[in-house]
C-alpha cells in the first residue's frame, strides 16, 4: 500500500521575535485546518530561539535546524565581507537541508537569514509564502519577493510594493488569551506585587543598546514605588544599576514574555511589527521608540497618527524626558485607557486564520 505523504512546511527565521512570530502564527493556524501536516523550523541559534519560541515549536513538534547567518549592513563595514560568505554559506546548507526534506513549502517574513532559504527554495521549485510586517518594505522581502509565489501583507499600502502577489490579511499572532491565574503565576515568579505600578520594557528579543541606556539613566528619575522589568538582549546589559525595584534579563521565554506584557500597567518597546502586534492583542498603553532611520519609524507614526500609542523620537530623548513621560502617562489612567481601546482597535482580526487559508490553497493548488 502506497505511503500517504503528509504535507511538509519549512518555518524560515531566526535571530529576532518579529521575523519568526508571524510564520510560526501562520504555521500553527494551518496545524489547526492539516492535523497531519509536519513542520520544521529553520533558524541561526537553537539555544536562543528554543527559548523565545519553545510554546510555538513544542506545539507544532517541529524539527530545528540552525544554519550560518550573515546580514547586509546597508553602510561600510569590512563585516560585510566576512557576512557575504556567511551567506553563502547559508544557501548551500538550505540547499542541502531541503533536497533531503523535500518540503511542500516555505514561510518567511523579513528575516535576513530567510533570504538563502528562499533562494534555495525556488531553485528546488519549492512554493514560498512571504508575509510583509511593517508598512515600508525591508532590505529581506526586497531580496526574497521576486522569488514568492504569494506575499501576504499587514497594510493594504503595501500591496502596490508587490502587485498581484498580494493579499491583505494584518499581521498574524498567536491568540494571546493570559489567565489570571496565570498572570499570579507571573507575578508569584518575578515578585511583582499587585498593588504596584509595573513597567515593562523591551527592545524585541535580542535587545536594544540604545534603549538599555536610555533606562539605566531614567531608572534614578523614576518613583520607588514602580517595579520594573526589562529584557535587555544578550551582552546588552552592561551598566544596568542593581536597584530593589529594577530587573533585568537577557532574554525571557516566549510564555512568560507574553504573561509579563499583560499583567504590565506601561511597557516601553521598539516598533517592530511583531511587538506591535503583540501589544495590541493586549490592549497594553504603550510608549514606543522606533530604530532611528528604519522601517520602525513609519509603523511608529502609523501608530501614532491613529493616537494607539505615545511614540518618541531616540535623538531627541534622555533618561530624565523617558521618566518623565513615563510618570506622566501613568498619572493619566483616561489616557491609558484610550491608548489601549485604540491600540487593539487599530489592526486587522483573523490575520493568522486569513493566512492559514491561502496556506491549504498554495498546498492543493
Amino acid at each position: 500500500m502506497k505511503d500517504v505523504k503528509h504535507k511538509l512546511i519549512v518555518i524560515s527565521g531566526g535571530g529576532t521575535g518579529g521575523p519568526s512570530m508571524a510564520p510560526l502564527a501562520l504555521a500553527r493556524a494551518y496545524s489547526q485546518l492539516d492535523h497531519e501536516a509536519r513542520f520544521v523550523f529553520f533558524g541561526i541559534d537553537e539555544a536562543l530561539e528554543q527559548k523565545l519560541f519553545s510554546a510555538s515549536l513544542r506545539s507544532l513538534q517541529a524539527d530545528y535546524y540552525a544554519l550560518p547567518a550573515g546580514k547586509w549592513r546597508r553602510y561600510f563595514s569590512w563585516r560585510n565581507l566576512f557576512d557575504i560568505i556567511q551567506i553563502v554559506k547559508a544557501f548551500f546548507h538550505a540547499y542541502r537541508h531541503l533536497k533531503y526534506l523535500q518540503p511542500d513549502l516555505i514561510i518567511s517574513a523579513g528575516s535576513f537569514a530567510s533570504v538563502p532559504v528562499v533562494w534555495a527554495g525556488k531553485l528546488l521549485k519549492i512554493k514560498i509564502l512571504i508575509h510583509q510586517q511593517d508598512i515600508v518594505p525591508g532590505l529581506a522581502n526586497r531580496l526574497m519577493s521576486p522569488w514568492a509565489d504569494k506575499i501576504s501583507v499587514c497594510f493594504p499600502s503595501s500591496v502596490a510594493d508587490y502587485g498581484k502577489k498580494a493579499v491583505v490579511i494584518g499581521n498574524p499572532s498567536e491568540a494571546v488569551v493570559i489567565s489570571e491565574e496565570a498572570k499570579q503565576a507571573i507575578r508569584d515568579k518575578f515578585k511583582i506585587k499587585a498593588d504596584r505600578p509595573f513597567l515593562f520594557i523591551t527592545g524585541g528579543a535580542s535587545g536594544a543598546l540604545a534603549i538599555n541606556k536610555l533606562v539605566f539613566a531614567a531608572l534614578p528619575h523614576l518613583s520607588s514605588q514602580w517595579q520594573i522589568i526589562h529584557q535587555s538582549g544578550a551582552g546588552k546589559d552592561q551598566g544596568a544599576p542593581m536597584q530593589n525595584n529594577y530587573q533585568v534579563y537577557p532574554s525571557i521565554e516566549q510564555q512568560d514574555f507574553l504573561s509579563l506584557l499583560a499583567c504590565a500597567d506601561i511597557v516601553v518597546s521598539r516598533a517592530g511589527l511583531g511587538a506591535l502586534t503583540t501589544l495590541s492583542a493586549l490592549a497594553k498603553p504603550s510608549i514606543i521608540i522606533a530604530m532611528p532611520h528604519s522601517h520602525q519609524e513609519k509603523n511608529a507614526a502609523y501608530f501614532q497618527a491613529k493616537a494607539a500609542a505615545i511614540v518618541l523620537a531616540q535623538a531627541e530623548l534622555d533618561g530624565k524626558k523617558l521618566a518623565e513621560e513615563i510618570e506622566s502617562l501613568y498619572q493619566d489612567e483616561n489616557k491609558r485607557m484610550r491608548l489601549a481601546y485604540e491600540i487593539s482597535s487599530i489592526l486587522p482580526k483573523e490575520a493568522a486564520a486569513k493566512g492559514a487559508d491561502i496556506i491549504k490553497m498554495m498546498l492543493n493548488k
